[in-house]
């Protein structure tokens, strides 16, 4: 019977090991395959101020990743260049995409008070009143705004002082 139970607690702690080394392995090759090279590409971008991300729980869940943009001249471009930097290093791997700024409560209000334009806008296709709109809202707060729309999004980039607000809207549901 004693043999039995050494047996036993052999392949518990085999069984133990194994999964932490698996677990281990795993860490390291998230660290070294995704990670690191994740965040020195993007933080290579200009006006890219800081990456996070939240990876899930499993090496094929869907990845979260939060950028900071400082100071940039186009957010389409910039945005572009970020998806196209995640999607190589990913290779495949599902993820979202949130872009954080600076914004301050005025232009958030200004955003507000604009945003059922942009959702107009994605169902009719009306993008030269959006941009119009979204200028003549910038300009009574003192603040210098750019739309930009291509075909998946609509970009709007509000910039007064040292504040900016970025949205990037998606125009067609996935």
């Amino acid at each position: 019977m004693t043999g039995k139970y050494i047996q036993i607690l052999k392949g518990c702690i085999s069984l133990i090991i194994t999964v932490a080394v698996l677990y281990a392995g795993q860490a390291v090759w998230r660290n070294y395959a995704i990670d690191l090279p994740l965040d020195k590409a993007l933080n290579k971008i200009e006006g890219v101020e800081e990456v996070a991300w939240d990876s899930g729980n499993s090496i094929n869940g869907s990845m979260s990743i939060y950028v900071k943009l400082g100071s940039i001249s186009n957010l389409q471009k910039t945005y572009e260049e970020i998806n196209k930097i995640i999607e190589q290093t990913l290779k495949g791997r599902e993820y979202s995409l949130e872009i954080t700024d600076d914004r301050s409560p005025e232009l958030e209000q200004a955003y507000y008070d604009i945003h059922h334009f942009v959702q107009k806008s994605i169902v009719d296709g009306d993008f030269p009143t959006l941009e119009v709109k979204v200028r003549e809202k910038a300009g009574t707060i003192e603040a210098k705004a750019k739309v930009y729309v291509d075909e998946q999004n609509i970009y709007i980039q509000i910039d007064k002082k040292d504040s900016s607000l970025f949205a990037v809207t998606k125009r067609q549901k996935v």
